[in-house]
């Protein structure tokens, strides 16, 4: 069997390369979430989403490249997961909903920001008192009560990410799949 599989799995290779490239350097671009400035914006998800639901498979395969490049920029390695999995929690139900046929945007922009923010709230009161601990030195207690405090911020946050993500990456999708001839859903 041949090493080359045709211009499909080329185009999916190529794709991969450059959307993960895209990614890494939109993480250089930040925005505070002012009322909590260490989490930021950033444009880290919307190739991620596009790649999606160009080929799960290949999102899901850059996934721990775009780990590994988030903390060869200075991430730390909670944050770098942390971002993974917010971004794997947006594109995931992205493409499912996508592929069931829902091109409407307010068909599939709730469900998604529901993902994201209940995933990640889940992720915070899980890990963030551990971290908290860990960094500053504080007690369990403290560090849980603080993660409590920012829960609402966190959210909020994540609710805002998954809607430009989302509305961004779809539209992106949708255009640069009739440029290249491949309108088709995820496979």
């Amino acid at each position: 069997m041949s090493a080359y599989q045709g211009p499909g799995k080329l185009l999916e290779l190529a794709m991969s390369a450059v959307l993960l490239a895209l990614s890494i350097v939109l993480h250089f671009f930040k925005l505070p979430y002012p009322p909590a400035p260490f989490l930021k914006f950033d444009g880290v998800g919307i190739p991620l989403a596009v790649l999606a639901l160009y080929s799960l498979r290949a999102s899901v395969t850059v996934l721990p490249l775009v780990f590994v490049g988030l903390i060869l920029l200075g991430a730390d390695i909670v944050g770098a997961a942390m971002k993974v999995l917010a971004e794997l929690t947006t594109f995931l139900p992205l493409v499912f909903l996508y592929n069931r046929r829902l091109d409407r945007m307010s068909l599939i922009i709730p469900p998604v920001i529901a993902s994201r923010a209940a995933s990640m709230a889940i992720l915070n009161l899980i890990v963030s008192p551990y971290w908290l601990s860990l960094t500053y030195g504080w007690n369990y207690e403290k560090s849980f009560s603080a993660t409590i405090a920012l829960l609402p911020h966190v959210a909020l946050f994540n609710a805002i990410a998954a809607s430009y993500v989302t509305i961004i990456g779809l539209g992106t999708f949708r255009v640069v799949s009739k440029v290249l001839g491949t309108d088709r859903r995820t496979r």
